[in-house]
């Protein structure tokens, strides 16, 4: 299914997804429809001698380091890994959102000569406390992780993240017997319309992002973008 405009991107997800209770459904946009569903501990190169000496190298390192920056510093292993997440360390943690127009947006961004993408990932189970007990780093199966809002960007994107148990493998390999996965296209062509679409209803960096850059970001594209439909 292609999407062209946000009133089509509603009207599908009022007639396909919104029909079950909030959370059952979750979204995630990608810029490039060829990207694949991979954390990005797992698609990062490295020099280590295998992707879990890599993980845990990164982790051990930026806990270790990032104490004489946070207080009170994180609780466990699952909040090191969301701050870590947040602050764009390499984690297995994928960033989703419960707002498909947020998926919607970051479809649009990137090259706009390439198709981009949204997501749709049905889990309709979250990680159960006896998980969240144990460490991140040995989950035998996907999960979905409500993290604690660690920063404004999280709770401005409606965003929680999906841990992956194998973070070299595609998603789509290792889903958990409830979940699914459907995809909607995004044409290049119809990117820049789109990313204006979303502007004025309220879905751009400084609402995304709500802190000095996204302003910064906001206001720079805003300037470089000409009025559609004869608008002044």
């Amino acid at each position: 299914m292609t999407v062209e405009s946000v009133h089509q991107l509603l009207e599908i997800v009022s007639h396909r997804y919104f029909i079950e209770s909030r959370g059952q459904w979750v979204f995630r946009g990608h810029s490039d429809a060829k990207y694949e569903l991979k954390p990005s501990v797992g698609r990062r190169g490295h020099t280590s001698g295998s992707t879990t000496k890599y993980e845990q190298s990164l982790f051990d390192s930026f806990r270790r380091e990032a104490g004489a920056y946070i207080s009170p510093a994180p609780s466990d292993e699952w909040e090191w890994l969301s701050v870590a997440q947040h602050h764009g360390l390499p984690t297995r943690l994928m960033d989703w959102s419960h707002n498909p127009l947020v998926a919607l947006y970051f479809s649009v961004l990137g090259d706009q000569a390439v198709n981009g993408q949204v997501v749709a990932l049905k889990a309709p189970r979250k990680a159960p406390a006896r998980v969240l007990g144990r460490s991140p780093f040995d989950l035998s199966k996907p999960m979905k992780y409500y993290p604690n809002i660690v920063s404004p960007r999280i709770r401005a994107q409606e965003g929680l993240f999906i841990a992956c148990s194998d973070p070299e493998a595609p998603l789509d390999q290792e889903l958990r017997e409830d979940w699914s996965i459907q995809r909607l296209s995004v044409p290049a062509a119809a990117k820049g319309r789109l990313r204006y679409e979303l502007f004025r209803l309220g879905v751009h960096e400084s609402s995304l992002f709500p802190h000095l850059d996204g302003l910064a970001a906001r206001i720079r594209w805003q300037h470089q973008i000409l009025p559609l439909d004869g608008e002044v």
